[in-house]
């Protein structure tokens, strides 16, 4: 049993209040730079943090939202020194606040924005440095969340090292006369592409790689993340000639915690790459990668880390046979009903 009487939970929904919580649930820097990104979210979203004080000290958090739906999702769970008395008692009033607003369901973590603050906890296995998008933490949350009865909703894999520009002989091995890379000129070009590239991630992501809730309110946000640290060349779409239809699409985003001695960023997150389910089994995955890792290699970009649901044996394939990246990480998505 846990002693319960100088601890006591408080609600905070001030978007901008809540800024100051958020770096007990995460090792990913909570910088000024990154406000307003993290502010849409939490807008979007009209997220609340919940505030475990022991007497009148702040010792845990957890942030709350939905998108609408049945399902609460929570993110930006920590407790000072990883106490296994405040995890355990915080998320006891998670489960709490779920069943007094009759959700379904609870699942998470999910930190929004998920392009730098990632999802997921950790396994004990897995990298610790430090990375955009990639939480860190010991292994005591899953462990408590499991004897709560969350079980694992899904299993976020990361291949990550370093990369070399793609060789031509390689590219020899595939037919590529039917397709074409359509590059953006500038970041003006960025509204007549954003369509479809929604339309290409619906109709195409598997149900399991889906973890971010609502993506669609969120894209503008993403984007301007991208145009504030990354390159235009980081989007790329795949037009198939004949339909004159976008058919695929490849987008990264820089990890704005790595630099080279130059002070340019030299590491970069492989965010998203899509193919029409007709047109795979083409190598066509390699050539959108091939014209991107190209561009970045020019940029001074050497590291890579892609992230994938872990049964996407497609994607393994790619990178870790075609482009020699290591399995580093893995990422634990909980979820738990609610009784």
């Amino acid at each position: 049993m846990i002693d319960s009487e100088s601890l006591s939970v408080e609600f905070v929904e001030n978007p901008t209040d809540i800024l100051k919580y958020l770096q007990l649930g995460t090792n990913i820097p909570v910088r000024e730079e990154f406000f307003d990104f993290i502010l849409h979210d939490l807008r979007v979203y009209r997220a609340k943090s919940l505030i475990l004080k022991e007497d009148i000290k702040v010792v845990a958090h957890t942030l709350a939202y939905d998108d609408g739906g049945e399902v609460l999702f929570f993110g930006f769970f920590g407790a000072i020194d990883h106490k296994e008395k405040y995890i355990e008692y915080l998320l006891r009033k998670l489960i709490e606040y779920a069943r007094n607003h009759q959700y379904k369901k609870i699942r998470g973590p999910v930190n929004p924005p998920t392009f730098i603050y990632g999802y997921g906890f950790m396994t004990e296995e897995s990298s610790d440095d430090l990375c955009v998008s990639k939480p860190v933490n010991p292994p005591i949350y899953q462990e408590i969340f499991a004897q709560l009865g969350f079980y694992i909703k899904s299993k976020q894999g990361t291949y990550e090292g370093e990369f070399v520009k793609v060789p031509e002989e390689e590219m020899k091995k595939y037919n590529f006369e039917g397709y074409e890379i359509h590059s953006l000129n500038d970041w003006d070009d960025l509204p007549k592409i954003m369509l479809p590239l929604l339309i290409l991630s619906s109709r195409n992501l598997a149900t399991e790689s889906r973890v971010t809730p609502s993506p669609e309110k969120l894209v503008e946000n993403f984007f301007s993340f991208l145009r504030t640290y990354g390159g235009v060349y980081m989007v790329k779409l795949l037009k198939h000639k004949q339909s004159r239809q976008f058919v695929g699409c490849f987008i990264s985003l820089p990890n704005p915690f790595k630099k080279n001695q130059k002070g340019k960023y030299n590491s970069l997150v492989a965010y998203s790459i899509t193919i029409d389910k007709e047109h795979r089994g083409k190598g066509l995955s390699m050539y959108l990668m091939k014209e991107f890792l190209d561009a970045a290699y020019d940029d001074d970009f050497r590291y890579a880390s892609v992230p994938m649901e872990i049964n996407v044996l497609e994607c393994k394939n790619l990178v870790k046979n075609h482009f020699g990246l290591t399995y580093t990480r893995t990422h634990l998505i909980l979820e738990r009903k609610v009784e």
